[in-house]
């Protein structure tokens, strides 16, 4: 009798956890359509911060919220740090529009200087990301692979 009330009591967390899993197939995958802005805010021989403007669609009938990034940043094709996120960001549901994206890495390697100096001689520098970043909502989570490229004009911020 005493196992018929334990499995009795495990039924509405079997019954939620079906439901939980039956809301993931409806999942659809959210995509990054376009970067509309770059701007550096800040950038010295140790450090970069950067805002961009990220065209995203969420076409999931949930808020998404954005967290844990994994992003390796390159400046000209070279690796020159780890990507954090400085806030928070949440994708509203069933939408295509503009977030504006804060960031920062601790540059590393010696040629950074040096890729700085060059340009600001010329005036622009490639930006590169490349990396992973969790998507959660409720309890559930997924990782979402991007890669993005941008010539910033470093005299107009773009």
């Amino acid at each position: 009798m005493r196992a018929f009330r334990s499995n009795t009591a495990l039924l509405p967390l079997v019954a939620s956890a079906v439901l939980l899993l039956a809301s993931c197939s409806s999942y659809d995958e959210v995509e990054l359509k376009d970067i509309t802005n770059v701007e550096v805010l800040r950038m010295d021989g140790k450090q970069v911060a950067l805002r961009v403007d990220a065209l995203v669609n969420n076409p999931n009938g949930f808020k998404i919220h954005v967290e844990d990034p994994d992003v390796d940043l390159y400046l000209n094709d070279r690796f020159v740090g780890k990507g954090l996120l400085d806030s928070a960001l949440v994708l509203d549901r069933k939408s295509t529009k503009v977030y504006p994206v804060y960031l920062h890495a601790d540059l590393q390697g010696g040629a950074v200087l040096f890729m700085l100096l060059g340009g600001a001689l010329s005036g622009e520098l490639k930006l590169g990301a490349k990396g992973t970043v969790a998507g959660r909502s409720g309890m559930l989570k997924k990782r979402f692979p991007f890669e993005l490229e941008e010539t910033i004009d470093l005299r107009s911020g773009r």
